[in-house]
This record gives C-alpha cells, sequence and structure tokens, in this order.
C-alpha cells in the first residue's frame, strides 16, 4: 500500500473488490457440491438449453472449432410443446428444497440415533450375556477404537474427535465398573 511513504490510491476499492470475489468464489464452490449446481449449465434440462439456445452467438454456433459434445445424462423432456411453460425450475422450488432438506436431515436424524443406540446397547449386552471382567474390558476397547474410528471419520475438529470418543468411553467404563462389582460387596 505505501511504496514511497503515501498510500496507493484506491487500495480500498481494489481491497473491497477482492473481499467480494473470494466471498463469491466460496459461495459458488460450496453451491457446485449441492444435487444441482445452479452455475452449471448443462443441456439435460430444459430451461438450460433455452438459455443457451437463445442466447449463443450466431458466430460462436458456426465456428469450425466449436464441437458438439453429446450430453451426459438423458434430455429432459417438456410436457408441452410452449417453450415458455412447463420449465422445471433450476434449483426447484422454495418449498420443494424446503421439504427435501427437512427430509433429508429427518433420515440423517434417525441414522445417527439408530447408530449411537447400538453403539450404547451393544456392548452392554454383550457384556452382560458374556460376562466375566475380560469381555467387558475387551468390549470396551474394541467398541470405544470403533466409535474412535467413526467420529474421526464424521467430526473435523480434533477436540471434538477427543470429547465425544471420552464421553463414550466413560459411560461404558462406568457401566464396566457397575457390572464387575458382586451384589454382595
Amino acid at each position: 500500500m505505501r511504496l514511497d511513504g503515501n498510500e496507493s490510491p484506491g487500495w480500498e476499492e481494489t481491497l473491497e473488490q477482492y473481499i467480494k470475489a473470494l466471498q463469491d468464489h466460496d459461495y459458488m464452490e460450496k453451491r457446485s457440491k449441492s444435487i444441482r449446481d445452479p452455475f452449471l449449465a448443462t443441456g439435460e434440462y430444459a430451461i438450460d438449453n433455452y438459455v443457451l439456445n437463445c442466447n449463443t452467438d450466431k458466430i460462436l454456433a458456426d465456428d469450425a472449432r466449436m464441437k458438439s459434445t453429446g450430453s451426459l445424462s438423458p434430455w429432459e423432456f417438456l410436457k408441452s410443446h410452449d417453450p415458455l411453460q412447463d420449465y422445471e425450475p433450476i434449483c426447484g422450488t422454495r418449498s420443494d428444497n424446503i421439504a427435501r432438506t427437512w427430509y433429508h436431515g429427518f433420515k440423517e436424524r434417525v441414522l445417527l440415533a439408530a447408530v449411537g443406540g447400538a453403539f450404547l446397547i451393544g456392548p452392554m449386552w454383550l457384556m452382560v450375556l458374556q460376562g466375566g471382567k475380560y469381555t467387558g474390558l475387551i468390549t470396551t476397547t474394541g467398541f470405544v477404537a470403533g466409535f474412535g474410528i467413526l467420529m474421526a471419520y464424521f467430526l473435523n475438529e480434533g477436540k471434538d474427535v477427543l470429547g465425544s470418543t471420552a464421553a463414550y468411553a466413560a459411560v461404558l467404563v462406568v457401566f464396566v465398573g457397575t457390572s464387575a462389582q458382586s451384589p454382595g460387596e
């Protein structure tokens, strides 16, 4: 910013444009991982095909260097012959997106509840049915190791992996400790 003791003219605007470009890039990268990337125009979707055909420059279309490529997936067909009707919105409707997001989240929460229940109830059943100090210790060690690997796969932060694995190990250790004591002691 300072080359000769003075600030470069317009550096604030340049910095603002740079920050905006980074934000736009992050947004586009995030959206590119969604089911339907709104920044990718393909001929498979009728609305994309219509927009591309309407806005392709005739000179560009006739250029011999430009090659037509085949469709990666089946073409979408319209219900009527009117080019402005029956197009599916590019990213779906808001209510459909909300319903789809809720249902996807619901399935994920049910799966997590089932896995969490299996990780808690499974070793307890095994320790009660098999009994013995070594069975409890081996079961606890195996399930804590499996849980730790699963958390390392799904969580991004090391402290989250450590905390969740330690909490899970504490629950199993308490169960081993209470089941190892005989009623007469």
